[in-house]
């Protein structure tokens, strides 16, 4: 192969050789373009949600009872509705926590009651008004009233729960602020 066809033929294979090298090698570079890459996605676990222990039917029907009593029990609160709510004060999915905002500072009648149990513990707060947070414990044999000062912004309710290991029994409470 020392004639002039055989040295053609050996730099063409090895032109042939080099040249897939070469592509082979530019094949495996990356190209940056200054963005950096995309994080991978968290690993999933496959955990089953938390469940809620099922509701009793007969003490359904209790609380459903209590509710319409409690309804008309804060139905009788005068004046224009700022916020109103109400839940359950005993077992699972208890209480509530409800916010509303107060357009002009000043007077505001809070009505409170429960039906169901002995007592209940709503607070109510305004957040960045320098006020402390009024904590009402108040008895289920009527509607609590009370007038407070309320200041402009956010004011929200929270019932609480008094007794977290009791018994469900289908106790609900509620609250009614309004304007006068």
């Amino acid at each position: 192969m020392s004639g002039a066809g055989g040295t053609r033929t050996v730099r063409c294979t090895a032109a042939f050789i080099g040249g897939l090298l070469l592509a082979g090698g530019l094949a495996a570079c990356a190209y940056e373009d200054g963005v950096d890459p995309q994080p991978t996605p968290a690993k999933r676990t496959h955990r089953p949600a938390p469940t809620v222990p099922a509701k009793d039917k007969d003490v359904l029907s209790v609380e459903a009872r209590n509710f319409a009593e409690l309804h008309q029990r804060l139905a009788k609160a005068p004046g224009s509705v700022l916020l109103a709510d109400a839940g359950p004060a005993d077992g699972p999915g208890v209480g509530f926590s409800k916010a509303a905002t107060v357009l002009a500072a000043g007077p505001h009648t809070v009505s409170a009651a429960c039906v169901g149990a002995s007592q209940a513990q709503i607070v109510l707060s305004q957040d960045g008004a320098g006020t402390e947070p009024l904590s009402l414990v108040f008895d289920c044999s009527g509607v609590q009233t009370r007038v407070v000062q309320l200041q402009r912004g956010y004011v929200s309710a929270h019932l609480t729960r008094q007794d977290p290991t009791g018994a469900w029994t289908g106790a609900v409470a509620g609250i009614k602020i309004t304007v006068p």
